[in-house]
Parts: C-alpha cells; sequence; structure tokens
C-alpha cells in the first residue's frame, strides 16, 4: 500500500468535496446520509439539523425518505428519537415486495440505512425497538435475496444489515463504505480494507454513483488520513496548535534571508513575508502535515449575502486561525483588536460549528515592547483561546542590499 503522506490527497479532498456538496434536487434520504457521514464537518453537521429540523415540520411525515433522514438525525439529536420511532411504526404496517407494484422503500439503499442507524440508535427502547429491529432485518433479509447487479445499491443494503448485526452479506459492503461507516463507529474494518478503500478513493472509483458515494469516500479518506497523521486528531486539541504556532518564534531562526549566495551554483535566496496570504501560506506548511483536516477554504455559515471565510480551520477541533498581518505604518494594534473581535462574533455564531479562534499576528514592524499589551487585548475578546505574536526577524531587513554575484 502507497503511503497516505507520498500522495496529494488534499486535490483529492477538493475533488469529493466538489462531488459530495450538498444537492438541494436529491432525496431527503441522499442528502442526510452525505451530512451524516461528514458530520466532522461543522457546515454538514449544521445541514444535517437543519435538513431533519424541516422534516419535524412536515404536515406529512409519513414518507419512507423522511422516517431515514430521522434516523440519520438521531445521532445528532436525541429529538428526533419520537419522531422516528413513530415513522418506524408506520413503516413496519406497510406491505413490501408485493407482486405487480414497483418496490420502492424496500430496495432502497440510503433509505434502508438511515432506517438501521436510526434502530440500533434507539435499541435500548425496550419491547417495540427489538420488535422493530428483527422486522428490519428480515426485510434486509429478502431484499438481498432478490436479483440484482452489485452495485453501490447493494452495498448500502448489505450494510444496514451489518450494522444491525448480521454479517452474512459482509462480502457486499465495498470497502470505502466500510471504512466510511466505521469512522462513525458502526462497522468494523481491519487493515485489508483500508488499503482496499485507499485504493478505490484514489482512483475516484464510483465517481458516477453521484453525491452519496461521494460523501461517503471523502469521511473515509479524511478517517485513513486522520490516521497516518504524526499527531492523532482524536486525541490533540487546540493548545496543541496554539504550541505548534508559539514554536514558530524559535523556527525563525534558520528562516532563508541571504545577502549573497551561500554556494557558487545558487542564487541569493529571501523567504519574504509580504502580506498576510505569505503568512498563511507559512502556517500552512507547518500545520498541515500535522493537522490532516486542515482547511484554508472553510466557508462558514452564510449570513444573508454575506460568506464570512476562515483564513485556516481545522473542523475536527472546531477552532479557527485568524490571521492578521500588521505593517509597519499601517494599522494600529487597536484596530487589529476590533478587527478579530468583529471577525469572532461573526465566525463562531451558532451553528457555524467553530468554537474557538486562535489569532496569529505577524507584526512586520517588530514592536515588540508592545506585544504585552496588544496579546492581553486579544486574549479578552470572547471566543480567543490563544494570541501568538510573530515579530518580524531583525535580519529580515529589506533596506540590506543584495551583494552582486561572485561577490
Amino acid at each position: 500500500m502507497v503511503s497516505l503522506t507520498e500522495l496529494d490527497h488534499w486535490s483529492l479532498r477538493r475533488t469529493l468535496a466538489r462531488a459530495a456538496a450538498d444537492d438541494a434536487s436529491q432525496p431527503q434520504q441522499a442528502r442526510g446520509f452525505a451530512a451524516w457521514v461528514q458530520q466532522d464537518l461543522p457546515v454538514q453537521l449544521t445541514l444535517l439539523k437543519s435538513l431533519a429540523g424541516d422534516a419535524v415540520g412536515l404536515a406529512d411525515q409519513q414518507q419512507s425518505n423522511v422516517v431515514s433522514l430521522l434516523g440519520y438525525a438521531i445521532s445528532v439529536d436525541s429529538a428526533y428519537v419520537s419522531p422516528f420511532i413513530s415513522g418506524v411504526a408506520w413503516l413496519r404496517r406497510r406491505q413490501y415486495f408485493v407482486a405487480g407494484r414497483a418496490a420502492g422503500f424496500e430496495v432502497n439503499g440510503l433509505a434502508l440505512l438511515g432506517v438501521a442507524i436510526g434502530l440500533r440508535a434507539t435499541s435500548e427502547f425496550g419491547a417495540d425497538a427489538a420488535q422493530a429491529i428483527a422486522w428490519l432485518k428480515n426485510l434486509l433479509s429478502q431484499s438481498l435475496q432478490q436479483r440484482r447487479l452489485v452495485d453501490w445499491n447493494e452495498s448500502l443494503i448489505a450494510a444496514s444489515a451489518e450494522v444491525l448485526g448480521d454479517c452474512y452479506a459482509m462480502g457486499k459492503v465495498v470497502p470505502d463504505l466500510r471504512i466510511a461507516l466505521a469512522a462513525r463507529g458502526m462497522l468494523s474494518a481491519d487493515q485489508s480494507a483500508r488499503a482496499s478503500a485507499w485504493s478505490l478513493i484514489a482512483g475516484l472509483t464510483g465517481s458516477d454513483d453521484g453525491m452519496s458515494r461521494a460523501a461517503a469516500q471523502a469521511a473515509a479518506l479524511g478517517f485513513l488520513v486522520r490516521e497516518s497523521s504524526t499527531l492523532r486528531t482524536g486525541s490533540s486539541s487546540v493548545s496543541d496548535v496554539a504550541n505548534v504556532l508559539s514554536g514558530l518564534a524559535r523556527s525563525m531562526r534558520r528562516w532563508v534571508w541571504e545577502s549573497k549566495p551561500r554556494t557558487p551554483r545558487s542564487a541569493t535566496a529571501r523567504w519574504i513575508i509580504d502580506n498576510e496570504y505569505h503568512v498563511q501560506d507559512m502556517l500552512w506548511v507547518v500545520l498541515a502535515p500535522q493537522f490532516p483536516d486542515l482547511d484554508d477554504e472553510e466557508w462558514l455559515k452564510s449570513l444573508g449575502h454575506h460568506h464570512p471565510r476562515a483564513d485556516l480551520a481545522i473542523p475536527s477541533l472546531r477552532v479557527i486561525i485568524e490571521v492578521k498581518f500588521a505593517r509597519k505604518g499601517g494599522k494600529s494594534f487597536s484596530d487589529l483588536i476590533q478587527e478579530v473581535a468583529a471577525d469572532a462574533s461573526t465566525y463562531l455564531q451558532e451553528g457555524s460549528g467553530y468554537t474557538e479562534i486562535i489569532a496569529f499576528v505577524w507584526d512586520d514592524g517588530a514592536r515588540t515592547e508592545e506585544h504585552a499589551e496588544f496579546r492581553q487585548g486579544l486574549m479578552r475578546i470572547r471566543g480567543v483561546t490563544d494570541a501568538i505574536i510573530l515579530p518580524r526577524p531583525q535580519k529580515m531587513d529589506r533596506a540590506i542590499p543584495i551583494a552582486p554575484e561572485g561577490v
């Protein structure tokens, strides 16, 4: 198996994220599954809650797509348990595999999986839940006995049976779906499944299966990358991120800023930091190997026509890194404090999925005597967990001329 770190998993993430983006024209169970399986991303978690809230508000909740959507949503909010159980009771009263009538719920993998996940979550609700699980197991067994192509839908049906403890169809669950469900704690996955899943995802296998498979592969890829990370996302914290960023002051000792070439065959090199984008690029280089879900294109919850955009974000830790460039002779530290405060009120709004901000400021004026007071001001902002101020190193003096080659 090729190491994940040797491959451009970032481009895969971007490709899958585009294919897995919510599509309002898709059935509710498809949208619910895509949001549920990607719920580590705050925007998807918010979407799942929104879809479920809309479903509960429908006048007619007796629809299989609504019931399955609520099954997915139970994992994020127990308020949906009651309408889900009522919906399952309605499903149990219906007849399936009726001769001469087109099959519906009984052969719909996404709908069956949503109900299976919901029933697994409500299995402690006494005899009624046990009977409902037995009913669905029987229905899944009948469905898997039908002669159909072994495709994505069939894999979803097989996964539904395995979620409820029946393993007779394990061989029909494709590896990328298995890993995605393992990431949610629904199925087990061995090393062979992990290797096979990576091969499928890297080859963009299943790209014709639409939003739901793209979402499953995006979730599986995130899980595989986190497992290969030098820092375990599950055990790392926001303070770990702050500690890494604080260490940049020491790293700057080896920052390249030459006045003449180091070797006879090389040019004079200077790694210029001249704007906020350069600072973001520097932080990306430092954080990306350690926090695999680091994102620099994280769109937050929309505010009307305004779409706030974070500089850098780590969705699994629910933290945003807000970057500022303090130019010499530019905005005052007081102005920058007000900007960060305004950003914090936007980024940490209810439903955004983010709870903390780390402020990172590059002080190009190297006004170190003001840093303590500046940091105190930043730390008083609600939601700001830490603030790192990195002064421009003294050696990075643009006024120092570059010696001509050969000197």
